[in-house]
């Protein structure tokens, strides 16, 4: 795969970070740094014949990563949280997949982490978050990543829906470090968006509303998070357990 030129070394400066004035007293939505990303978030739709597709409802939304369209996805995390919206489905597998973009002219793609599990048949956002455990290396601030979720329908040995995306580590500087440290849940959120984390962003909103889902305000950023890149048509899906 050819991706365009991006650049790896992300400066503070070159973000714009600020925070004195974001905080869950007016979420500032997202704030995403256009960087060329051939990403097309939704899944160009099934493969299989016309009515043998383990996809329910055709005219629903479909697979979408959960993802700026135009951005690179910044994060502080060295351990961040993927998520995408799973339709209803009766699928054998998902395949989830992160590469490290070692040379993007030659496509060289070296795996990271690759892992399968049966989804739920319900429709709603589904979140994988990067096991620390199991001894993978850490994402390194030098370089970017790839990654991709796979469905399969029984019996196929062709995905039948692909969605995908991209994640940049970012150091922050220490002021910035120092606001992310000292603050949690909708402040949080309200930080990271303001400075262009997008997986800081929506891994603070997911817990947030995983801990207290009928908080109206929280329900109020997360909708307002999904908007502002255009994924209007999901703002309202529950996340899945």
């Amino acid at each position: 795969m050819k991706l365009l030129s991006i650049f790896s070394t992300i400066t503070p400066v070159a973000l714009g970070l600020s925070f004195m004035a974001a905080s869950a007293e007016a979420f500032p939505g997202y704030k995403p740094k256009p960087r060329g990303i051939p990403n097309s978030r939704v899944s160009g739709g099934t493969r299989s014949p016309l009515g043998v597709s383990c996809i329910g409802e055709p005219q629903a939304p479909q697979l979408t990563s959960i993802f700026p369209a135009d951005d690179l996805g910044y994060t502080t995390d060295q351990y961040p949280a993927f998520q995408w919206y799973m339709p209803q489905n009766n699928a054998s597998h998902v395949e989830f997949n992160l590469y490290e973009v070692v040379n993007e002219d030659e496509g060289i793609f070296q795996p990271v982490y690759q892992t399968a599990f049966v989804p739920s048949s319900t429709a709603g956002i589904a979140t994988l978050q990067l096991p620390q455990a199991m001894g993978i290396m850490p994402l390194r601030a030098d370089n970017y990543y790839y990654w991709s979720v796979e469905v399969y329908c029984p019996d196929e040995t062709t995905a039948e829906m692909m969605a995908d995306g991209f994640v940049e580590l970012l150091l922050p500087d220490p002021i910035l470090a120092t606001a992310l440290a000292n603050s949690e849940g909708l402040d949080r959120a309200a930080i990271a968006a303001e400075n262009s984390l997008w997986f800081d962003t929506t891994r603070a909103l997911s817990e947030h509303l995983q801990t207290q889902p009928n908080a109206p305000l929280a329900i109020e950023y997360w909708q307002t998070l999904l908007e502002s890149i255009g994924l209007e048509n999901i703002a309202n899906a529950p996340l899945l357990p």
